[in-house]
């Protein structure tokens, strides 16, 4: 066992702006797109501040991390546990309730005798606004 210290994560004002950004937005933003709406607040913030910013977050468990593929990746507020939608034509991304499917964890954990902490399932194809322009 480790003697090693935890030590606290103080909550700096750069870290709240961010997190109550992703806490007010259903959009999933990128890190870029964070880092844009963040400069309007905090004009001399730097987008690696931006991302450490979010990767304490996310390891706080306070946002978690939408990755669909190495060049995508979104962020929103809250636990990963739930499901999302993308749109590979506009790359929209939404959260869908998939009811059947929200004990997938245990059911996980006692099949193959893990411990799931999170999961992350994303369903892919052309969102509403998308079909329509394609009709």
């Amino acid at each position: 066992m480790s003697s090693e210290k935890l030590v606290p994560i103080r909550n700096t004002n750069q870290r709240q702006l961010i997190f109550e950004y992703l806490e007010h937005t259903l959009t999933h933003p990128t890190a870029e797109q964070i880092f844009q709406n963040m400069r309007k607040e905090l004009p001399h913030i730097s987008f690696g501040t931006v991302y450490r910013n979010l990767d304490i977050l996310e390891k706080q468990g306070l946002i978690s991390a939408v990755i669909y593929s190495k060049e995508h990746v979104r962020y929103h507020a809250g636990p990963m546990n739930h499901s999302h939608f993308v749109c590979s034509s506009c790359d929209k991304v939404e959260n869908v309730v998939v009811d059947d499917l929200t004990d997938l964890n245990n059911q996980v954990s006692r099949r193959h005798k893990v411990i799931v902490q999170k999961h992350n399932l994303i369903f892919y194809g052309q969102c509403a606004n998308c079909q329509k322009a394609f009709k």
